[in-house]
């Protein structure tokens, strides 16, 4: 069975390093970035299975990141995770930009993972 490749964006370098080791445990591959404007360079060069971003970042927010997937025709059917540590208005932001979901964080790897599965399994 192939490993779903996942992009991680996340300007915090410690959150960053913990989802990386959380991912990276749960057996899919890792990719990890520090802002949106180096996820949209990696998509372009190396297509994720699924995005996992943050929503507050410097550079271009997960936001503008989840909404330029979103207008390319090329990565518009993209699975996206937004993460985020403020609560339900910037879930629902998330949503609203395109996401195919949102979570809270810190979140569990189980969650994240039952999250990534069930984004990846959904029909485009």
């Amino acid at each position: 069975m192939r490993r779903l490749t996942v992009l991680l964006v996340d300007d915090d370098d410690d959150a960053r390093a913990l989802y990386v080791y959380m991912l990276a445990s749960a057996g899919y591959k890792v990719k990890a970035v520090s802002n949106g404007l180096e996820a949209l360079a990696e998509i372009q060069v190396n297509r994720p299975d699924v995005l996992v971003t943050d929503i507050l970042m410097p550079v271009l927010s997960g936001l503008d990141l989840i909404a330029a997937v979103r207008s390319d025709g090329e990565f518009s059917d993209l699975p996206v995770v937004a993460i985020t540590s403020f609560g339900v208005e910037f879930r629902d932001q998330a949503r609203a930009a395109g996401a195919t979901d949102a979570i809270d964080k810190p979140t569990e790897e189980e969650r994240m993972r039952e999250v990534i599965e069930h984004a990846v399994s959904r029909p485009s």
